[in-house]
């Protein structure tokens, strides 16, 4: 009796002899996923993880917006401290305060993409923060004074520092406490959202 080569559905070129256990879809070992009760493609498991994304595409802007927000004030408050170790310590309950205010906002509906969003929302709205904080107190005042000094000193300043636009940036991306803040506040959100329940 010959025997029957079978080969991977998505990956013909490969042979096997492992079926899905919910569909019986042909599948490689790249294609199998170890589950409780055996092993699936990934097509069955994303399927069955569907259940637990309810969120829609509102859903989506509603924890950008929220991460946002929320990490514009968190980066703007961790720029005025100054002080390495408080932004370290204070970031594990802004991160928490964050995910939390965002799941609420969402009536607790997560998205597959949910984490991704959150963090980017985190990383948009510290960094915006931050480079709030370096306006208002260095580049503002700047700006008012070189108005009262006059060109002269404007093309003095720029050959020194840059323009304040480019002291906005350097001094913003420079901040390492904003950095470290804006990270630990992403984890945060990331994984809060990716938990299940």
């Amino acid at each position: 009796m010959e025997q029957v080569v079978t080969y991977c559905e998505i990956h013909p070129d490969r042979e096997t002899g492992l079926r899905c256990n919910k569909c019986g879809r042909l599948m490689c070992a790249d294609c199998a996923v170890s589950t409780p009760v055996g092993y699936r493609c990934k097509q069955c498991v994303r399927q069955h993880e569907n259940k637990f994304f309810t969120a829609g595409a509102n859903d989506y802007v509603i924890v950008f917006a929220v991460c946002a927000a929320l990490s514009a004030v968190g980066g703007f408050i961790a720029s005025a401290i100054g002080f390495l170790l408080i932004w370290i310590i204070a970031s594990v309950p802004a991160g928490g305060i964050v995910s939390e205010a965002a799941l609420r906002a969402t009536k607790r509906r997560r998205g597959r993409y949910s984490g991704e969003i959150g963090a980017l929302g985190v990383v948009v709205g510290g960094l915006l923060g931050g480079m709030g904080y370096v306006y208002v107190t260095y580049v503002q005042p700047m700006l008012s004074a070189l108005q009262e000094l006059g060109p002269e000193y404007t093309d003095e300043l720029a050959r020194t520092i840059g323009s304040p636009w480019q002291f906005l940036f350097q001094q913003s991306l420079s901040n390492i406490g904003m950095w470290i803040f804006i990270a630990v506040v992403a984890y945060f959100v990331y994984n809060r959202f990716k938990l299940r329940g």
